[in-house]
């Protein structure tokens, strides 16, 4: 009786174990598995219509059915063949579509990647299962959108514009964790760009499935990494998701894939990692003939991102110099320049002031106040007198006063002149 016990349960470990090991993709490794749903998600908002000289909203075919996208419109030559790439912006759902998508907003939160289009790059943003009304299906989280993208890839390679040897993916946040599942699913992309991602799952409270080991294992990108075959890249900023990263190069570690490279972005966040790194591969896409992706992180991603954040926050510098000049401030001489800080609890501002003063700073002593809602918050102000007529020396204070709120992760007022 006792082996008659054993041998079921032998079958089904040698079962599990064979298909685990003869999996070649994400997939293949779903397959026979029906996701289990604990809401069902539809939103019931229009596509917005966006400019005609910047995208068409086209449709294209999917396993339930068919679904908007918008796609750009670039001026074409006689024959000419495009790269083109998908771009899954991030949140919940993913890809939802709208008129940030087009509306040009502040670089350092750059989620529409215009810069691909800037380079000519033809640009197809899909919205996908539940994510738009009129769409059929409901929104899956990480599962059923996968094949969307799929779909969303197949048609743009079927374009006679498009040079379907050079059609890429990439996306942010929930978008770039949503692309690195696409990647370890199917070998139709060149290459695959991945910003934010999060190694597992984002959550219990979060999740509209039914919450159990398979269902965060299927959705789990870290798990699977081993599946891909095109160049892909995890990056982050160093302020940004950066366990999710640590996550990602651990697995590596142990089971390494010369495919997949992974960057930490020093400087950055979560956002302002968006622009400069798209801009070194829109760069790499639109100039290269071949379906090879090959970005050098240490040399090319983090002094891209250093020369861009410098040449953002001295423009923002610049600014505040004109702002003060147009109240009359004597720009002249040695000034006091001082920059406010701003945390929830006091312990969080204690690091700054040890910071500041290492610096030569000199700091206030750090007071409790309260916001108009009257929730409590704790402030202190760093200063240091420099010559205001240099301008290095404005930049590096600066420079300085940032790089203090980043490590911190803490808000601050950039900087004033003298006292509020």
């Amino acid at each position: 009786m006792q082996k008659k016990m054993r041998h079921p349960l032998f079958v089904v470990v040698l079962v599990l174990f064979t298909c685990s090991t003869w999996a070649d993709n994400l997939l293949v490794e779903r397959a026979g598995h029906t996701t289990v749903l604990s809401k069902q998600e539809k939103i019931d908002e229009e596509i917005t219509r966006p400019p005609s000289d910047i995208f068409n909203i086209i449709k294209y075919r999917t396993e339930l059915g068919e679904m908007p996208a918008y796609l750009s419109q670039p001026k074409l030559t006689e024959n000419e063949k495009r790269p083109a790439i998908i771009w899954l912006t991030g949140g919940f759902p993913t890809s939802s579509p709208g008129d940030y998508l087009w509306t040009k907003i502040d670089v350092d939160n750059e989620q529409s990647a215009r810069v691909y289009r800037d380079y000519g790059i033809v640009m197809m943003f899909p919205t996908l299962r539940g994510g738009v009304k009129g769409n059929p299906g409901v929104v899956e989280q990480f599962y059923g959108e996968v094949n969307d993208v799929i779909s969303a890839g197949k048609y743009l390679r079927s374009l006679d514009y498009i040079d379907p040897e050079r059609v890429y993916l990439g996306g942010h946040s929930t978008g770039g964790t949503l692309a690195l599942l696409v990647a370890e699913a199917t070998d139709i992309f060149a290459g695959v760009i991945s910003l934010g991602p999060t190694a597992n799952h984002y959550g219990k409270k979060r999740a509209n499935f039914v919450w159990n080991d398979k269902e965060i294992y299927l959705r789990s990108p870290n798990n699977f990494l081993s599946y891909i075959t095109k160049p892909t890249y995890i990056i982050e900023g160093e302020f940004g998701n950066a366990g999710s990263i640590e996550d990602f190069q651990q697995r590596l570690q142990g089971k390494p894939n010369n495919k997949v490279k992974t960057a930490l972005v020093k400087g950055a966040n979560h956002f302002s990692v968006i622009h400069p790194v798209n801009s070194i591969f829109a760069q790499a896409i639109a100039g290269g003939e071949l379906n090879v992706l090959s970005i050098d992180e240490k040399n090319e991603l983090e002094p891209a991102y250093l020369s861009f954040a410098q040449q953002v926050q001295q423009t923002t510098d610049l600014r505040i110099l004109a702002n003060l000049r147009s109240q009359g401030l004597k720009l002249e001489g040695k000034q006091q320049v001082r920059s406010y800080f701003y945390a929830r609890n006091k312990d969080s501002l204690v690091a700054v002031v040890a910071q500041a003063k290492a610096q030569g700073m000199l700091v206030t002593a750090i007071s409790q106040e309260k916001s108009e809602n009257g929730s409590t918050y704790f402030m202190t102000s760093l200063s240091k007198q420099i010559d205001i007529t240099a301008l290095q020396s404005l930049f590096e204070l600066s420079h300085s006063f940032k790089q203090i709120a980043d490590e911190n992760e803490l808000y601050y007022d950039y900087w004033t002149i003298g006292s509020k």
